[in-house]
């Protein structure tokens, strides 16, 4: 095992190598032995990263949580679900650049959802 990686069994993964920082917030760090698979690949888009004055410097990812809702029917631009709580939630999203008529395709898809509601009602 390369002595550059000390893997314990808490699934800690330490690498020697140089770290970048600039003004701008931009943060990169190159190992002194770059190999495929040493570590698992991981991108988060949320999490906490502090810079000490000392130039230590932490990541911690926030874990992402999956969705709770249980899905009735997906639709166009949505979906119509049932909530954790047993609400029933309908979700539409509709781009201004996709040349339609926004609130016809509103409409239509409020529609669909409905009657797939009645439905899952029916199958209760």
């Amino acid at each position: 095992m390369d002595k550059n990686i000390q893997i314990s069994n808490c699934d800690h993964v330490q690498l020697e190598g140089q770290a970048f920082y600039d003004e701008r917030r931009y943060f990169l760090f190159s190992p002194l032995d770059p190999a495929p698979h040493q570590v698992p690949r991981v991108r988060r888009m949320a999490g906490v990263a502090q810079q000490m004055t000392d130039g230590t410097f932490d990541f911690v990812a926030k874990p992402r949580r999956k969705s709770q809702a249980m899905l009735i029917k997906k639709l166009a631009h949505g979906r119509v679900s049932r909530t954790k709580d047993g609400d029933v939630q309908l979700w539409l999203k509709v781009g201004t650049d996709e040349n339609i008529n926004i609130s016809q395709a509103i409409a239509t898809e409020a529609q669909a959802a409905a009657e797939a509601i009645q439905q899952y009602q029916l199958r209760k």
